[in-house]
């Protein structure tokens, strides 16, 4: 079968990609702004495809078109979709119908660490001889790609809360039907298809509903959002992690001074283990403890998965050490919420103590763009020792900016400006971001 792709430059449209060339079909695509790492994936995998949306490329007389939720009535292209009657279908429901119907499905979902997790029990599995399939919205540093099929049983993907498509406004994650559910955290996001966080929960509430009986449901138990969520009713198996000592969490996460630990509760003190892993932060070690449960629930043992996170690398732009420019040490990260900036930043700070980080948001994500987290932003950004904000010529709101140490601009090169006059104040740069950061690196390293 021909099939063409429009938005593959998107993580989750490049990983369908993949797996439609891996069953055999004839797989090209189309999208506006292809940029690492998925262009180099798309590169890597010989999978063509064109820059731009000209509806030209309709004229190939495709057997099937995947659509990406990039794409909107309006467009040329999907004019001419629509009037040439191509067939057509969604990304989320080509997979199901193709390959996740026949599958085990672990799905990772929630508002933060859903890539780094997803890649976690992946990689867990994967460590353990069980070969999983996966498609995950990222580049694990481990795995060669960010999507494979394979005969396992198992597939994991990452469960994204965005809506699946022009035509089709439910969450992508509806498709999924997974056996397995983790829900790492419920936050507001998404302000362009969430009126608020109610509508959140409730969405987050519609993925709880179809998890079998025999199915498992993991979650945070120290989150406000889930608990809201929990109480909507929940008909599957349930398993819960707590960090903050939650007598009725099934497992919990300790700290002791530097180390993390992991224990089964109301056990012996062998289920007590401690985790190593290159991971910074209290959320990643959150990311660690809930992939280890729902792989043991794939069978794996609570040793093998311990020995698994050890050997784990990280995740393509997420807390990624780059470079060094000059005297800066810079890191990539893919944080696009207060909360994720916020985490990212102590996370820094934490590892390395002593040293001053400047860190760096470009607003491009619509929950930023249409000032949902406006108030928080500063909030989360005065964890750092100086942080700029450079703000998309679409964003419509302004900032009162009480902080001195927190620099608004419109420019990578009023941005370039105001890090200069710290040249010698800072020893690490954190940018920030859900898309490139290639234009910001470059002005850095002028």
């Amino acid at each position: 079968m021909k099939i063409h792709i429009l938005g593959i430059g998107g993580t989750f449209m490049a990983g369908i990609a993949i797996i439609a060339k891996q069953l055999g079909h004839q797989v090209t695509g189309s999208d506006k702004n292809l940029y690492d790492p998925m262009k180099s994936v798309l590169e890597k995998e010989n999978i063509k495809f064109t820059e731009g949306y000209n509806p030209k490329i309709l004229d190939k007389k495709f057997d099937l078109v995947i659509v990406g939720n990039v794409m909107s009535r309006g467009m040329s292209i999907i004019e001419r979709l629509l009037e040439n009657n191509i067939k057509y279908i969604s990304g989320p429901q080509w997979l199901y119908e193709n390959v996740l119907c026949k599958k085990k499905v672990i799905a990772i979902s929630g508002t933060h660490g859903k890539t780094t997790t997803s890649s976690l029990v992946t990689w867990i599995l994967k460590h353990a001889k069980l070969n999983p399939s996966y498609l995950i919205g990222g580049q694990p540093i481990n795995l060669i790609s960010p999507a494979k099929l394979t005969t396992s049983k198992y597939f994991v993907i990452e469960a994204d809360e965005y809506d699946t498509s022009f035509f089709d406004k439910r969450s992508k994650y509806i498709h999924y039907r997974p056996n397995i559910l983790v829900i790492n955290n419920i936050e507001f996001d998404h302000a362009d298809i969430f009126e608020n966080i109610d509508a959140v929960i409730k969405n987050f509430h519609h993925l709880v509903r179809i998890v079998p009986k025999n199915g498992k449901v993991i979650y945070n138990k120290d989150d406000k959002n889930i608990k809201k969520m929990i109480k909507k009713g929940i008909w599957s198996k349930e398993l819960s992690l707590t960090s903050k000592n939650n007598k009725n969490a099934d497992w919990s996460l300790s700290k002791d001074g530097i180390n993390f630990f992991l224990e089964k509760n109301k056990m012996k003190s062998n289920y007590k283990k401690k985790i190593e892993s290159s991971l910074m932060g209290i959320h990643n070690h959150k990311n660690i403890s809930l992939a280890i449960l729902a792989s043991i629930q794939a069978g794996v043992s609570f040793s093998a998965c311990i020995e698994a996170i050890k050997k784990f690398k990280g995740v393509k732009r997420r807390m990624e050490k780059i470079e060094n420019s000059g005297i800066w040490r810079i890191y990539d990260d893919f944080a696009h919420h207060p909360t994720e900036i916020e985490s990212s930043i102590k996370s820094l700070k934490e590892n390395f103590k002593g040293k001053k980080i400047l860190s760096i948001c470009e607003i491009k994500s619509h929950s930023m763009i249409s000032g949902a987290h406006k108030n928080n932003l500063p909030i989360a950004l005065g964890n750092s020792h100086y942080s700029i904000i450079i703000k998309s010529p679409l964003s419509k709101w302004t900032i009162v900016n009480k902080n001195r140490n927190l620099c608004i601009v419109n420019s990578y090169a009023k941005a370039l400006e105001f890090m200069r006059k710290l040249e010698n104040k800072i020893d690490i740069i954190l940018l920030m971001s859900n898309k490139s950061t290639i234009g910001i690196r470059n002005y850095i390293k002028k």
